[in-house]
């Protein structure tokens, strides 16, 4: 008999998540490898559709902004729909990263989101006079982190869209 057949596949499409139509590329710019593979697994647990960009570099994320060097290529690295940013860089801060990123034309309107483990008021300050458009503070746990992605992810939509995503990797 076929009809059981059929009824299982039913079953398994309608039990699937609907999964995200546009992936948004995302760039993460923090040195801390453990910070960047917990944003990683966590947004694989958040089900949302990151196409996640990782740079360690301060400096290096300019390069991948201006679309010059190993990142000119911008099939392989496309322009960021949103920029997650740490502050505590080698070589280039994120509050100059952020203040470069406001005095470019075509990227002064890229959400950036910085996403630090400073609590302090005047680096908050500091971030929000230099243009960010939120400050998030590091969450303590693996499942606050995986709330903050899905947080972030559901707010995505209504935000302005500077390039086409490519999922989180």
């Amino acid at each position: 008999m076929k009809k059981p057949e059929s009824k299982k596949i039913t079953n398994r499409v309608r039990d699937e998540k609907p999964r995200p139509s546009k992936q948004v590329t995302v760039l993460h710019v923090d040195d801390d490898l453990n910070d960047t593979t917990l944003l990683q697994v966590a947004c694989a647990k958040a089900d949302v559709g990151f196409d996640l960009q990782n740079i360690r570099d301060g400096a290096e994320v300019m390069d991948y902004l201006s679309g010059t060097g190993k990142y000119a290529d911008r099939s392989q690295y496309q322009l960021p729909g949103l920029v997650l940013l740490d502050l505590k860089m080698p070589r280039a801060t994120g509050l100059e990263i952020l203040k470069w990123i406001r005095a470019h034309s075509m990227l002064k309107n890229l959400p950036v989101i910085v996403l630090s483990g400073s609590e302090l008021q005047e680096d908050m300050n500091q971030a929000f006079e230099g243009g960010a458009n939120s400050y998030l503070v590091k969450p303590p746990s693996f499942s606050s982190l995986v709330n903050m992605v899905k947080e972030i992810g559901a707010q995505l939509p209504g935000l302005p869209q500077v390039g086409v995503g490519g999922s989180c990797a």
